[in-house]
């Protein structure tokens, strides 16, 4: 298993990955933390990693900072390593990933959209769990009253990638309406 930081946006973003049949799969990827203690926390989650950092291939760190500097990236699903998710998990993330650059969703939305409209706290839970921010972008999905919600890197973070994506909050901080997808159909 490898590491490698790198700079986006003036911040550091780590991630983890291994070679699996000689491609890179990604295993998680670590928002920046404050204090510098990146490298720390990563070896603190993966003991067995190795000491000096590896460039992952196939520009897949470059598109990974891109994404985290609002840059509308395209990234390969297949890069990441899906084994570790529950099958709810994986639907979640998945589901998560279909929200458009610019606009968000609801924790209820997601809940509705993969077929379990009263399952908002389990997505949050999955989302809150997520080992791949920024490619699988979490920072889109929203409280139903519209306000930002929790993220991994804190809610100044959330607001900071959803602004950079060109989403925007009205003057009390809350997403605005026309920002938002349109609600599933219900059956």
């Amino acid at each position: 298993m490898f590491y490698q930081l790198m700079k986006a946006g003036g911040e550091q973003i780590g991630l983890v990955w291994r070679e699996v049949s000689g491609r890179p799969q990604v295993e998680r990827i670590y928002l920046p933390v404050s204090g510098g203690k990146l490298k720390e926390k990563i070896f603190q989650d993966f003991p067995g990693i190795t000491s000096s950092p590896r460039k992952i291939p196939f520009d897949i760190a470059d598109r990974v900072a891109g994404l985290y500097s609002g840059r509308d990236e395209k990234m390969d699903l297949a890069w990441l390593n899906w084994t570790g998710l529950s099958e709810f998990a994986a639907k979640v993330l998945k589901q998560t990933c279909r929200i458009p650059r610019g606009k968000v969703d609801t924790y209820c939305g997601i809940a509705a959209r993969i077929g379990n409209a009263r399952a908002a706290r389990a997505v949050g839970t999955a989302l809150a769990n997520n080992p791949f921010p920024i490619v699988i972008p979490c920072h889109r999905v929203v409280r139903a009253d519209r306000s930002p919600g929790s993220f991994g890197g804190g809610t100044q973070m959330k607001k900071a990638l959803l602004a950079k994506e060109e989403v925007l909050l009205d003057t009390r901080e809350m997403i605005c309406k026309t920002c938002i997808v349109s609600p599933p159909v219900r059956h």
